[in-house]
């Protein structure tokens, strides 16, 4: 799969990505990239502190040593993050936003919280159009995480990084489906 993408063999607006041993590809629908945008912006406006140009990424392989790689929707790396070839090591990574693409989210809510617990992601986001709903995972553990909170769309929600990098996200433009 990494010879396909290094030679372009994925269409435009498609994303690739194993899950339970199947690979997918699948276009991002306009949702996910519209509340990737959003809070991408977000993290470049943070006040005081902008995130660095760079540090805030998104569809980029993630390296999970011993298990599948990733491609969140978005993601914001540390301040010495080190790019590996197209990717960068789960190690490097502070947050994950992912948004929901199906119904069920069950990639999303079962899969990812679990894997990325497990690796220590410290701030895991989920943003789902259908529910209208985000939900942010936080303090991660072996099996998932011991803090979740759900934000409904349209109130206000703050990534607080480990950095003490603070992200205020207006959900109120964020997309639904049905």
């Amino acid at each position: 799969m990494r010879d396909l993408l290094a030679r372009d063999g994925v269409p435009e607006g498609y994303k690739i990505e194993v899950f339970d041993g199947t690979v997918i590809m699948t276009p991002r629908s306009p949702e996910q990239s519209q509340i990737a945008h959003l809070i991408t912006d977000a993290a470049r406006d943070a006040a005081p502190f902008p995130l660095a140009q760079g540090r805030v990424l998104g569809n980029v392989w993630l390296r999970f040593p011993g298990e599948n790689d990733a491609a969140p929707d978005l993601f914001v790396l540390g301040h010495d993050a080190e790019r590996r070839g197209d990717s960068y090591l789960c190690v490097d990574v502070l947050a994950i936003a992912d948004v929901v693409s199906e119904p069920d989210g069950r990639k999303d809510y079962v899969r990812n919280v679990a894997k990325y617990a497990r690796f220590g992601i410290d701030l895991y986001l989920i943003a789902d159009p259908f529910k209208q709903l985000c939900t942010l995972m936080t303090e991660p553990h072996a099996t998932g995480y011991a803090k979740v909170k759900e934000i409904p769309y349209g109130e206000p929600l703050t990534l607080t990084l480990s950095t003490g990098e603070r992200i205020e996200v207006d959900t109120a433009n964020f997309p639904v489906r049905d």
